[in-house]
């Protein structure tokens, strides 16, 4: 196949075949269960090559898709080919996937992790593949499947005799050692290896559909002209990193030819690939430069220069209290967060001593459980969990509220008398109660009940239960003379910490 020589096959995934074939012959001799973990260990290896696989197919549909937009006719023929074997890739991939967790099932029951298909409890059962895949029928129609995903790689191939017989072998379905490929494949084999083998086949649809994709890509270009401007340019992944972080940056080269790979070169020393990574332990601007070299038509070396910076600053939070400089018990507190150059959707907090419910946009509610709290907040920086700073807060019991009379004038405001005077008539068809609070103009605010309260004129008191004045403390201050003086004692009220607490008298001179 044309093009695919810029995709072969790495180290990292011959080594998982040759795993792969020596863990097969083992298993044929019966050999110990620490066999089942080399499986868990290919299996594992499989996973991570095919998601680097999957991030390198994303990318080149991302250019072929560009391609597209800047010339549709030229590139639709083409583009259509490769959305096919994105489809089928895909359809095959999940298919593979929902086998597996079929066969999890069985095996697992309600314990089967049926997302990822990767832990597996009984891992040594080998009744399970067979039950699924032979009698249940499942295996053959994966074979069909295979066949049919096999037949439309083979048929984009052109007339590429050796990718056509690469293939036929990597998709083979044939009898082995006089036995259908559903036995030999599935047949005595535990759960953990079904697994590994299915895992493979995955890898091999994500690596074909790979090649498939820079060969139909390439057919794109065939017959253009070679281009003639070059550009160096760096692509940072972020010009601002916490210190203890990672710089990363892309250098690259624009309209470069696909079959000439440029060599990139800070400080004059090459770099192994156009990935540029130093590690961030010193804060301030930072400052680097290099050139791309590439070779022309005539073999001449030609040289781009190119020079970029990037600042690390160190880990920072901002921790504030919404309401105080410390945190009250049994108390909803109000915390906010934030950390300079970081979305607050990428921070959390851990608390000690206390516990947290988040309300959107960086913002916390509080409860200490102990005497002192601890909120540290983690910034999520590059897929890295980042300590960016912590604050410790003493923890206090609300402060007893101030109590008031409160009635309506005749005008129907609010009066509030914490010490003063009321013009009895007034008061009494004010409909006066009494409540307890900080005052509009405190820092913290919280709502306080007034279960019971006493008034006393001279040596005789008068009791309520609730905030409102009793009928017989209604009469008694009717009839008052002008001048009389009025205590509101006893007054019993419960804040949202569900300490009940006597607050202090009210003196009112009634005229």
């Amino acid at each position: 196949m044309s093009g695919t020589k810029n995709c072969p096959e790495t180290p990292r995934q011959r080594m998982i075949g040759m795993m792969y074939l020596v863990l097969i012959a083992m298993l044929a001799l019966n050999v110990s269960s620490e066999i089942l973990n080399g499986f868990k260990l290919v299996d594992d290896s499989l996973h991570t090559s095919t998601l680097s696989i999957d991030e390198q197919n994303d990318r080149m549909y991302q250019e072929f898709n560009a391609m597209y937009a800047q010339n549709p006719q030229k590139v639709g023929e083409w583009l259509d080919k490769a959305n096919l074997v994105r489809r089928e890739a895909n359809n095959l991939f999940d298919y593979i996937h929902n086998f597996k967790v079929d066969i999890l099932k069985l095996a697992d029951d309600d314990k089967a992790d049926t997302v990822y298909a990767r832990h597996i409890n009984r891992r040594e059962n080998l009744s399970v593949p067979s039950f699924y895949a032979i009698r249940q029928g499942h295996g053959k129609e994966l074979k069909e499947k295979i066949e049919q995903y096999r037949e439309l790689m083979i048929s984009l191939s052109a007339d590429n005799q050796k990718e056509k017989d690469v293939f036929s072998n990597i998709f083979s379905t044939d009898d082995v050692h006089n036995k259908s490929w559903e036995i030999a494949t599935f047949e005595n084999i535990p759960v953990s290896g079904v697994i590994t083998i299915l895992s493979k086949y995955q890898n091999d649809i994500r690596n074909t559909e790979s090649k498939m994709i820079q060969f139909l890509k390439e057919h794109v270009d065939e017959g253009d002209t070679r281009v003639n401007k070059f550009d160096a340019f760096v692509v940072a992944e972020s010009n601002y990193v916490m210190e203890g972080q990672e710089y990363r940056a892309k250098i690259i080269l624009a309209a470069v030819d696909t079959t000439k790979v440029p060599n990139v070169f800070i400080n004059n020393t090459k770099l192994p690939s156009n990935n540029y990574v130093v590690s961030a332990n010193r804060s301030g601007e930072h400052s680097y430069s290099g050139y791309i070299e590439l070779l022309n038509n005539t073999g001449e070396k030609q040289r781009f220069n190119f020079a970029s910076k990037y600042n690390v600053g160190k880990p920072a939070a901002i921790i504030s209290n919404d309401d105080l400089n410390i945190l009250y018990r049994g108390f909803d507190n109000n915390i906010s967060i934030s950390a300079p150059g970081i979305p607050t959707d990428n921070l959390r907090i851990n608390v000690n001593g206390g516990t947290a419910t988040p309300k959107g946009g960086g913002k916390y509610i509080i409860k200490p459980t102990a005497n002192s709290v601890e909120v540290s907040v983690i910034g999520n920086i590059g897929g890295k969990q980042i300590n960016m700073g912590s604050n410790t807060y003493r923890v206090r019991q609300l402060p007893d509220p101030k109590p008031y009379a409160v009635y309506k004038d005749n005008n129907g405001n609010v009066r509030s008398v914490f010490d003063g005077s009321v013009h009895g008539p007034t008061f009494v068809a004010g409909g006066p109660t009494v409540t307890a609070g900080y005052g509009e103009d405190a820092l913290v605010q919280a709502n306080f009940a007034v279960k019971s309260f006493a008034i006393r004129i001279g040596r005789r008191t008068y009791n309520s239960n609730g905030p409102n004045f009793s009928q017989e403390q209604i009469s008694v201050i009717s009839n008052l003379p002008s001048g009389t003086p009025l205590i509101i004692q006893r007054i019993m009220a419960v804040g949202p910490d569900g300490v009940q607490r006597n607050l202090s008298a009210v003196a009112i001179e009634v005229l």
